[in-house]
């Protein structure tokens, strides 16, 4: 082989072993754009095991709404102004009370039961109803418009039914609740590897108060079918400190994060969540008032939520 050839084996074979450039880190950014629609799915399970006394209580509840997202406004830092209605909701729960169902595509309606006296009315009301987000660039829900005075009248009626049936009662409850549907994303440019962290302490009318961290993590560039993706996981430290008036009793202690995973997968072109999946755990013990006595209980939750991009609206 001659000089010149060995040359080109040598730089041949390095550049086959050098190790892949890293990627230039990026801004990423939602974005929006007026008259634009996105719809979501987001279907959620919540499993509640409480103990009181020898007595065990276990509550399963499923919810599953589809969402429409319609860009009324940009401002010129990128925030938008969302119109969102809930076009199709689904609910199941089954615990000590009982069963109950809810379909918003069907004609029967539970309001004989003690929940779906209190939680139908609530669903009824959020189904096909708009109200407004105001959502940074980041990803941050700022604001929610019209949604508390929506239910001001069922609130009134039955705050307790309004948690039951898996909202808050105001409109920085609600602004808490939808951002499940975003990533809120770094300031700065990222690549693989780069975490950031998002802090988060909010009043819950009729709840409590909760506070905690978000932490996510640029894990690798990834694809969704045929979509580039960013592939971002999540994990939520929290603290609940709850002060709750529920029928008859009245509920107060803290409920404290044990477990959390989570992975959102977001397009950097389009701007925009396409997948997201967050699993989580929570005990703690409380202390209930009813009936002239106080006695303690051991509550432990699980909670898993996913969220998906349609291409359209469901038939």
């Amino acid at each position: 082989m001659s000089l010149r050839h060995q040359w080109l084996a040598l730089l041949t074979a390095a550049a086959l072993v050098a190790p892949a450039a890293a990627a230039e880190p990026v801004v990423l950014k939602h974005k929006f754009a007026k008259g634009d629609q996105l719809v979501y799915r987001k279907a959620e399970t919540e499993k509640q095991h409480q103990k009181i006394f020898d007595m065990k209580l276990d509550t399963t509840t499923t919810r599953e709404v589809v969402n429409s997202l319609v860009v009324d406004e940009v401002d010129s830092a990128g925030s938008a102004l969302l119109k969102s209605k809930a076009v199709r909701r689904l609910m199941k729960s089954e615990g000590p009370t009982g069963k109950f169902e809810f379909d918003s595509k069907s004609t029967e309606r539970d309001t004989s039961s003690e929940t779906g006296a209190a939680v139908t009315p609530v669903l009824e009301r959020l189904t096909g109803s708009e109200y407004q987000l105001k959502v940074t660039a980041s990803g941050a829900v700022v604001e929610v418009r019209g949604f508390a005075e929506m239910i001001a009248d069922l609130v009134k009626a039955s705050p307790f039914g309004v948690l039951q049936a898996g909202f808050m009662s105001d409109n920085e409850g609600a602004a808490y609740s939808e951002q499940e549907q975003f990533v809120v994303l770094s300031d700065k440019a990222v690549a693989p590897g780069d975490t950031w962290e998002v802090p988060f302490d909010v009043e819950l009318k009729g709840l409590g108060k909760i506070k905690g961290t978000l932490k996510y993590t640029y894990e690798a560039d990834d694809k969704v079918g045929d979509r580039k993706t960013v592939r971002i996981g999540e994990v939520m430290d929290y603290s609940l400190e709850m002060k709750l008036d529920a029928p008859g009793a009245r509920v107060s202690g803290t409920v404290s994060s044990t477990n959390s995973t989570g992975t959102v997968q977001f397009d950097p072109v389009a701007g925009r969540v396409v997948s997201s999946k967050r699993t989580s755990t929570a005990s703690g013990q409380l202390t209930v008032e009813a009936g002239g006595m106080t006695f303690m209980l051991d509550d432990e939750e699980e909670h898993t939520a996913t969220v998906e991009l349609l291409d359209k609206l469901p038939e």
